[in-house]
């Protein structure tokens, strides 16, 4: 009774908070906003948005290859673009679209453990670039106006330079997953056989290639997370909206990780607010705000087709471990 109590409360609250955002930032601003906005920024926001999903495709599919189990790069565009309808249409933000990969992995024989695991260690790494991107975007930032007033909203002292708080923050982001992995390792067994699913774990992180792998998936969140925040960029310019690039590319962090929060439908309501509040502390109007968020997640809701025409390869089903079936 409990949990469906939870869930009925995260589905209502998803479009409440969402109205409330509207409210909040006025309807008749947003729509006037939406009226003015540059098409021709909102398109190149589109592009980026779709090649950004293209190259996180082209990314899972090598993560899972290097795991143990062959999918061609058709099928794992195929596949994501599904996931990303399901994560633009359906409540629990990335986490649908998550189990659907996971389960999609499995259809065509891969373990459990290994589909799972592509799953979270895809996740990671996307999100791992994504905020070594808003360190790297510090720099840019050093002795702005801008900078200034982002130390006050974080309460940074002013005896911290900026430059080495935005190295040390680099460097941090850049060392974390490794901790991560080894957590991931150690925590795989819990409440389980010691034996079974930590040694399973524990021989899927430590594959053959590991630190090549490391790197490649260093490279291809990079790709992937430059096409995302170029395409909040464009939604941001679209609106007129003169913030600098580089503090866009700091608050397009944790705006995306709030919109990835399993309490919403694609984000919605959780993603707007957030940059209302992140960009109102720097002279953004609301209405502004909400609705270069909202752009972003149009772009989602603008791929869902492709999924639909999107299909699948499916003359490779292969056994457990990537060998083929007979």
């Amino acid at each position: 009774m409990q949990q469906r109590t939870w869930q009925v409360l995260r589905l209502l609250g998803a479009p409440l908070l969402l109205g409330g955002v509207v409210w909040w930032a006025g309807p008749q601003a947003i729509w006037d906003a939406l009226r003015g906005a540059d098409g021709r920024w909102l398109l190149s926001g589109l592009l980026c948005a779709i090649a950004g999903n293209v190259a996180a495709a082209w990314r899972w599919g090598e993560l899972a290859r290097w795991l143990g189990h062959e999918v061609s790069p058709r099928w794992s565009v195929a596949v994501y673009f599904q996931a990303a309808a399901i994560n633009a249409l359906l409540p629990g933000a990335v986490v649908g679209g998550d189990l659907f990969r996971a389960w999609q992995l499995q259809r065509r024989g891969c373990p459990p453990g290994a589909a799972g695991l592509s799953v979270v260690l895809d996740r990671l790494s996307g999100l791992w670039i994504l905020f070594a991107l808003a360190a790297l975007g510090l720099f840019g930032g050093v002795d702005q106006p801008e900078m200034q007033r982002l130390r006050v909203l974080l309460h940074v002292p002013d005896a911290f330079g900026a430059g080495w708080l935005a190295t040390a923050l680099l460097v941090t982001v850049l060392i974390l997953p490794l901790g991560l992995l080894l957590a991931l390792a150690t925590l795989a067994g819990r409440g389980a056989r010691p034996a079974s699913r930590r040694a399973k774990a524990v021989e899927l992180l430590q594959r053959p290639g590991g630190l090549n792998q490391y790197l490649w998936q260093a490279a291809a969140s990079l790709l992937v997370q430059l096409f995302t925040v170029c395409a909040m960029i464009c939604a941001a310019r679209a609106f007129g909206i003169a913030l600098p690039a580089w503090l866009i590319v700091v608050t397009t962090a944790p705006i995306l990780l709030l919109a990835s929060m399993p309490v919403s439908f694609g984000g919605w309501g959780t993603r707007e607010a957030s940059a209302v509040v992140g960009w109102s502390f720097f002279g953004v109007a609301p209405a502004l705000a909400v609705a270069a968020a909202a752009a972003y997640g149009a772009y989602a809701l603008l791929q869902a087709p492709l999924a639909l025409w999107l299909r699948p390869d499916t003359g490779h089903d292969r056994e457990p471990g990537g060998m083929p079936r007979s």
